[in-house]
């Protein structure tokens, strides 16, 4: 099982140099949800061993449309268009909290510290 807290530790990361970079030069491509290490784990381990719990299918489409944005917010800066883009940003900030959360609760609820309550 992958590390919950390594993971959001690397999605914080991965936000916080996406923000960074875009404002100083935009970047061509990014990686997509399927190969950064938060996706490489959705889409295998996760889906196939924890597919039944609600909180997977919720992180998986969470995580998806998290890249998705990001994706549009690249091209919004790449075409100059910042006030869009200062929207996107804002939402991919939104997508970020929310898949925190689900992977706190996924560890919360799946990995025994949930028992204890």
């Amino acid at each position: 099982m992958i590390d919950i807290t390594k993971a959001r530790l690397v999605h914080l990361k991965w936000l916080l140099q996406l923000e960074k970079k875009i404002r100083h030069e935009v970047p061509q491509e990014l990686e997509s949800c399927r190969i950064c290490e938060l996706g490489k784990w959705i889409y295998s381990e996760a889906i196939e061993k924890y597919g039944s719990y609600p909180e997977i299918s919720f992180l998986e489409k969470r995580h998806r449309r998290f890249h998705e944005t990001a994706d549009l917010l690249v091209t919004l800066y790449r075409e100059r268009n910042f006030v869009e883009a200062e929207v996107a940003l804002d939402e991919l900030k939104r997508d970020s909290q929310d898949l925190i959360f689900m992977l706190t609760m996924f560890e919360y609820r799946y990995t025994g510290f949930g028992e204890t309550c």
